[in-house]
């Protein structure tokens, strides 16, 4: 009896343990050779057309109207080139065109066991046609799924942040797509043409 209670005891020890919140965050950042209101204008008033440089974004729309000024919407759906995940739902929660500062939460399309997945972007002014790009990504996890994926999570939104960043910085700086968003357009185009 006493090794059934203590085999009962360590079992729910275990799953108390595995369903207890976890989860990460990220902070990347890279240096920019065009004007902060130059970059700002593309992430933040273009924050629905991150698909025309981003190769993780193959299309993007925007719904609602936003209680923040200078937002041109509250809701953000993308089709997304990230391995996992097809589409996902945002929403909008922190813009400010005074700090070149926007925020958004994923609402829809993440596994089950995600419990937060949250943005936050914001262009420094560093002079001299100069700025920087910082990107904040905190993610939430639960369950015993959930601790297994977290290192695994962990790494690919490291990779896809420094994507995005890249994408970014030779887009603001040669209004030309990266050579990543360039192969990605031309392998939807690809398959476009093999369903036609």
């Amino acid at each position: 009896m006493k090794k059934i209670v203590k085999t009962l005891i360590l079992l729910l020890t275990i799953n108390t343990v595995a369903m207890a919140e976890k989860g990460f965050e990220l902070e990347k950042e890279i240096i920019i050779n065009v004007s902060a209101d130059e970059l700002w204008k593309m992430v933040g008033p273009g924050f629905v057309e991150v698909y025309k440089w981003s190769s993780n974004v193959d299309h993007a729309s925007g719904s609602g109207n936003s209680e923040f000024e200078g937002a041109v919407c509250s809701e953000r759906v993308c089709d997304v080139n990230v391995k996992g995940f097809s589409k996902i739902n945002e929403t909008l929660y922190k813009y400010s065109d005074a700090n070149m500062n926007l925020a958004y939460r994923v609402n829809e399309g993440m596994p089950g066991f995600v419990t937060k997945a949250v943005s936050d972007w914001t262009v420094v002014d560093l002079g001299n046609n100069k700025s920087k790009l910082v990107m904040k990504a905190q993610f939430g996890s639960k369950g015993l799924m959930g601790s297994m994926m977290n290192g695994m999570m962990k790494k690919k939104m490291n990779q896809t942040l420094d994507t995005v960043l890249n994408d970014a910085k030779v887009y603001a700086e040669t209004g030309n797509v990266s050579l990543a968003k360039k192969e990605r357009v031309a392998h939807l185009e690809k398959k476009q043409k093999k369903m036609a």
